[in-house]
């Protein structure tokens, strides 16, 4: 071997050894990284919703939460009603945004449920939700299961017709049907920031 060969050698023995620590350097400091701080509140009591019956779409299937948060990695939930004058459609809007922002992924959808289940059937529901963005679906039942529904992913509401009073919080659904999340009205046009990388396969 020669001088010049010899040098070569173990200049790129060098480059190669600098660049097998450049990896290990950042992948250790992706696992030591801490997790990243999220915009809405992760509960320490994940609530299963999964077995919360409704109906479903513009035929009124009968379905339940589970069935319907199987089919992507994250659901955002919102309880609200088609008469409402400005909550809800400011709501939807915002997540409309979000959705298209994040380029429509397959990993998220979007639903939004009836807490006036005595002028809103699905299929009314449903139009509402689907004219913020076509992807999204509406719910709605009984009053009976309303309340339930409500109740599990911790939404008051009282009223009737316009004068409908609610909480106008986000919830966010797994695709095993646990709430694993709530963002209340100030942190739902924020929403996105911690769905950027839920979606891409990152851990709540």
């Amino acid at each position: 071997m020669t001088p010049r060969t010899a040098r070569a050698l173990r200049i790129g023995i060098v480059l190669a050894a600098a660049a097998l620590a450049a990896v290990a350097a950042f992948t250790a400091g992706r696992l030591l990284a801490p997790a990243p701080e999220r915009v809405g509140t992760i509960l320490t009591n994940p609530q299963p919703v999964a077995d919360l019956p409704l109906a479903r779409g513009p035929e009124g299937r009968e379905t339940t939460i589970g069935a319907f948060a199987g089919g992507a990695d994250w659901t955002l939930v919102f309880f609200g009603f088609t008469n409402c004058p400005d909550v809800c459609p400011l709501t939807m809007g915002s997540l409309a945004e979000t959705y298209r922002d994040l380029g429509e992924p397959d990993a998220l959808q979007v639903a939004m449920i009836t807490v006036d289940p005595q002028n809103d059937d699905a299929a009314r529901t449903h139009a509402y939700a689907a004219g913020f963005h076509p992807a999204f679906v509406g719910f709605a039942g009984s009053a009976e299961q309303i309340a339930a529904a409500a109740q599990r992913f911790f939404v008051g509401y009282a009223g009737e017709g316009r004068d409908i009073v609610h909480t106008e919080a986000v919830g966010l659904v797994d695709r095993d049907g646990v709430l694993r999340a709530v963002y209340a009205a100030d942190a739902v046009p924020r929403i996105g920031d911690d769905l950027v990388d839920l979606v891409a396969g990152d851990p709540l």
